[in-house]
């Protein structure tokens, strides 16, 4: 019968469903303002292998000239803008995807070789490949018994 009672009162349980509630109205939201409301967009992976870095980026939409890439030697800038103009002649009817412009910084673990970075796009994922500075590649030592 008491745990009863203490499972009706208890405070932590309100707590609880106020912050479940909180992060399905978060959800929704999200879900409803689409990827312009997002700070992290594109979406990107960033791989690391023994040779450099590989970083693709979700562009859909965009060709090779709206996107501008700079880098120095610890870090790399994404930008681009995606246009919503229809043909000359034509008129929209319905838009469910719109204009977008974003720009997105990524800092690289280790220096890369900023002459050797090279950018495609193909079916709509931009792939960044950044060779690793020689000083930053890592070397095999070999141990000696004395």
């Amino acid at each position: 019968m008491l745990t009863y009672w203490m499972d009706v009162n208890d405070p932590f349980r309100a707590f609880d469903a106020v912050r479940r509630r909180m992060d399905q109205v978060f959800r929704e939201y999200d879900q409803s303002a689409g990827p312009r409301a997002r700070t992290s967009y594109p979406r990107a992976s960033l791989r690391d292998t023994h040779e450099g870095f590989v970083l693709t980026a979700e562009v859909p939409g965009l060709a090779d000239n709206d996107i501008q890439i700079s880098a120095t030697m610890d870090s790399l800038t994404i930008a681009g803008e995606r246009k919503s103009v229809a043909p000359e002649g034509y008129a929209v009817h319905r838009q469910e995807r719109g204009s977008l412009r974003f720009a997105r910084s990524f800092a690289l673990p280790a220096k890369i070789d900023v002459d050797k970075v090279s950018a495609s796009v193909k079916n709509g994922v931009l792939t960044v490949t950044m060779p690793k500075h020689p000083e930053s590649q890592p070397r095999a030592i070999t141990v000696k018994a004395q």
